[in-house]
């Protein structure tokens, strides 16, 4: 399967520029979609002229695409979802003056295992996941979660019935982010919010390492900026409110397997220097991730 030249997926521009370069030749849709982690180097990136937006250009097939998502497992994923639930049951404490009140209904698109709707439930909502990869969909649903397999395109949900949708670190893995978006306001209740968790390309962290940065893998397609998730909204009729960090917290084996898997220098000699209690220690980090909240215009 050949790769396809696109239009800016914000402006529909056909002017960019290649921001950056691939260097590693992989094919197999299974290794470039099958895990969340993804391959670090595979993807030309360009730059729109009118909007800014930087994107993979050319690219694969939605359907070639959607398919390595289906097919995921994400065993390491999941292995951290303890972790997952608190770091997200903080964040929603953290945003509570922009977010509804509990009691309200949401649906996390995108949802993993299911570690969004647990904290969800625990903050007192009435929460629904969607998620396209069969084995993370069994994952929550053996924990007694709301979850429905596919992606916002094919749901099954009743117009106007959320106060609030969420995408956690979702929208930079979509084929078409302005059609989902415009699919998602339809589901949300006229004073409903959406929230947007998103790694920020234009931190001091993404300027430093360029295209080595850690978050230009094979599974983001997209990617944001504050100036870019506030036009995307705005074209799609939302209007964004609130820009915030986003802290979690996760084991310290984990973030460094993380970085041995995304090249990171000198992360292969120190995953090799820990300690086994070390590895199990909770680490609270900051990687560039970004949370946006929207209300409906």
């Amino acid at each position: 399967m050949e790769k396809q030249y696109l239009s800016c997926p914000i402006c529909g521009s056909d002017d960019h520029s290649l921001r950056f370069k691939a260097w590693v030749d992989v094919s197999d849709p299974k290794l470039l979609y099958g895990a969340a982690s993804g391959i670090a180097g595979t993807q030309d990136i360009v730059e729109c002229a009118d909007c800014s937006l930087l994107f993979e250009n050319p690219r694969y097939p939605e359907s070639v695409i959607l398919q390595g998502y289906m097919e995921s497992d994400e065993e390491g994923h999941d292995s951290q979802y303890p972790m997952r639930v608190n770091s997200f049951l903080k964040a929603l404490k953290k945003n509570k003056e922009f977010i509804p009140p509990p009691g309200g209904k949401v649906l996390d698109i995108g949802t993993a295992g299911g570690a969004f709707l647990d904290a969800a439930e625990a903050y007192g909502y009435d929460a629904w996941g969607m998620e396209p990869s069969s084995y993370l969909v069994e994952q929550g649903k053996k924990r007694g979660l709301q979850i429905e397999q596919g992606t916002i395109e094919n749901n099954h949900f009743e117009k106007n019935s959320f106060d609030m949708i969420c995408l956690w670190d979702v929208i930079e893995h979509l084929t078409d982010p302005k059609g989902s978006l415009q699919i998602i306001r339809d589901l949300l209740k006229p004073d409903g919010v959406l929230l947007i968790n998103y790694p920020d390309i234009d931190t001091w962290q993404a300027r430093l390492f360029g295209k080595r940065f850690w978050w230009i893998i094979s599974v983001h397609l997209t990617h944001f900026t504050p100036k870019t998730i506030t036009e995307i909204c705005r074209l799609t009729g939302y209007e964004v409110v609130r820009f915030k960090p986003y802290f979690q917290t996760l084991e310290f084996g984990y973030l460094a397997d993380m970085a041995v898997h995304l090249k990171v220098p000198f992360a292969k000699l120190g995953r090799s220097l820990l300690p086994s209690f070390i590895k199990r220690i909770p680490i609270p980090y900051y990687a560039s991730q970004t949370t946006s909240i929207a209300s409906l215009k």
